[in-house]
């Protein structure tokens, strides 16, 4: 047998036997040992990239997280009618500045809080300061004030004038403030009124109250908002001035 591929392929196969002429050769050619496959030498490196190979997960994408990812709730922020000034941080009147007190004596209040709402109604505008504080008061604005309470005739001491602004030291107006505290709140907290009169739009927004309209009742708990417009309006417009005296007297009769 003289070809050479089918001699070498009946070798590995362990029949290299066929090959023989006699009985004899067989037998010799059978005895012969196989040679035993040798297994490949892996090198530690192709070893240990075959251990850290990242085996895919059949489970993969069919099942939803059990713990979803929380996230941060942003809250809402607040309309104008929501926000309430009478709920910021305000001082206790033992940690009024001399300033302060000065007001309060002047404005003849009481340094003690009530345990209850008082029977107080307060009224504030911008320029209240100048009536209080300096020699130059205005005279119209007086004259409205006192036909205002001889028409609610409401009991001696019901209403307190409360400004929300001082004259500093180069004789000008600021809004009376202690770093992040308010003097008008911090008042209104000591004095507990039921009601709160503010005349005009810039006392209005400097107050930080919602966007009131002349003539409209608001209620920020405990205290209900009675907005006028601007005070020299009703020393100058007879009709507006009877409007804003009959809107007061309907809404006044029950604290009489």
């Amino acid at each position: 047998m003289q070809n050479p591929y089918l001699i070498q392929n009946l070798k590995s196969q362990g029949l290299q036997y066929l090959l023989a002429d006699t009985e004899a050769q067989k037998k010799a050619l059978a005895a012969v040992p196989q040679k035993k496959s040798v297994p490949t030498i892996q090198s530690p490196a192709e070893q240990f990239k075959i251990k850290t190979l990242p085996k895919e997960n059949p489970y993969k994408d069919k099942f939803p997280p059990l713990l979803k990812e929380k996230k941060s709730k942003k809250e809402p922020e607040k309309s104008a009618f929501e926000k309430n000034p009478l709920r910021q941080p305000v001082l206790p009147y033992d940690k009024w500045c001399p300033a302060w007190k000065q007001i309060q004596k002047q404005c003849k209040f009481s340094s003690e809080k009530p345990a209850h709402l008082s029977r107080q109604i307060i009224w504030t505008y911008a320029g209240l300061e100048y009536d209080l504080f300096t020699d130059t008061p205005s005279d119209k604005r007086r004259q409205l004030l006192n036909q205002i309470i001889k028409t609610l005739a409401l009991p001696k001491g019901t209403h307190i004038f409360l400004p929300y602004r001082i004259i500093n030291a180069e004789g000008k107006s600021e809004i009376a403030a202690e770093q992040e505290y308010s003097f008008f709140w911090s008042a209104i907290d000591l004095i507990r009124p039921r009601v709160l009169v503010v005349f005009g739009e810039q006392t209005i927004s400097e107050l930080d109250l919602p966007p009131l309209l002349p003539t409209q009742k608001h209620t920020l708990m405990p205290v209900t908002i009675y907005a006028l417009d601007n005070i020299m309006l009703y020393t100058e417009n007879e009709s507006e001035n009877t409007i804003m005296m009959n809107f007061l007297s309907a809404n006044f009769k029950i604290f009489s």
